[in-house]
């Protein structure tokens, strides 16, 4: 006698396995969607694209390049969705114009003359005989100064370390004259221990680790008040808490 529940057994196996594979496959689309960032966040206050301003409704786009570690991991914002799509089409069309803006908005503030790999080499002058080697990088949205283009190489195998010494000297160089007595997220008063982050080779303190999220989210709006206070005087002065 033949099984006739069978054939409808195996077609709800298939099926099974079928929605359990689309789950899957959705799943990990979702995961490739949504890299995480890595190193400073976006530091321009406008569209790459588009040359609009970024207000709160901005989008965040994470670069994926496994084979060129400066950029793999690197947040760029856009203003809407339709410029990720004129980025990602061809982001070699963009990145060069992002970069020479980055590298122009943090040069005033680099905290090295030594060059970060060579370390004993100083890093060549304007108008040395030299100055043709200078290379300037940008890291995951930071300025990098090298002595020589060979030293790239280096920076990319170990991207965020190299950074990381350009913070520790950002924040050894610009504390003493720290412009601000408050936290430019709440208002409260700057204690000595005041949290301390690097946004775009600028030191920002604040009262608490829980602001620094709130920083990132608005490098730009953080400048203003630094610079703003920096040309009130040589004296710390006191900022509004962020609205």
């Amino acid at each position: 006698m033949p099984h006739i529940h069978a054939p409808s057994r195996t077609r709800i196996l298939v099926a099974s396995l079928t929605v359990a594979a689309l789950a899957v496959s959705f799943s990990l689309a979702a995961a490739r969607s949504a890299p995480t960032a890595k190193g400073a966040p976006y530091p321009l206050s406008t569209c790459p694209v588009s040359g609009k301003p970024l207000g709160k409704d901005s989008v965040s786009f994470v670069i994926e390049d496994a084979a060129n570690p400066l950029n793999d991991g690197r947040e760029i914002r856009f203003c809407c969705q339709k410029c990720v799509e004129k980025f990602t089409a061809d982001p070699k069309a963009f990145l060069p114009t992002i970069d020479a803006a980055i590298i122009e908005q943090q040069r005033p503030f680099y905290p090295l003359t030594k060059c970060l790999v060579m370390t004993d080499n100083d890093l060549p002058l304007p108008g040395s005989p030299d100055a043709d080697k200078l290379k300037e990088v940008v890291v995951l949205n930071d300025l990098v100064r090298l002595c020589c283009p060979g030293c790239i190489k280096k920076i990319k195998k170990d991207p965020a370390s190299f950074v990381a010494t350009i913070d520790a000297a950002a924040i050894a160089a610009q504390k003493k004259a720290y412009p601000l007595l408050t936290c430019p997220i709440s208002g409260e008063p700057l204690e000595a221990d005041a949290a301390e982050i690097v946004l775009g080779e600028r030191l920002v303190r604040l009262c608490c680790g829980g602001c620094a999220d709130k920083a990132k989210q608005d490098p730009a709006a953080i400048y203003a008040k630094l610079d703003a206070a920096g040309a009130a005087g040589t004296k710390p002065t006191a900022t509004p808490a962020a609205k």
